[in-house]
């Protein structure tokens, strides 16, 4: 894969629910126009973080392997 992977955000959100059997664990505003989201793989723990812009296109901007989530702390 190269290092920037982008598409129409309906595909994007598709190709990872669908093919990779990856679920949003989080997201926030990157800027008023960007949103970074974190998906990760229910099959394998491989993880992906994609930017969502305004204009209706997602990239893929960094992938990786073992995903571990963190139990959130007391308040």
């Amino acid at each position: 894969m190269s290092d920037v992977s982008c598409d129409d955000s309906a595909r994007m959100m598709s190709m990872l629910t669908d093919v990779l059997n990856a679920e949003r664990q989080g997201m926030g505003l990157r800027d008023p126009e960007t949103m970074l989201e974190v998906w990760v793989s229910r099959k394998n723990g491989e993880w992906l973080i994609v930017q969502t812009y305004a204009n209706g296109t997602s990239c893929i901007v960094a992938m990786g392997e073992h995903w571990e989530a963190i139990p959130a702390g007391p308040a």
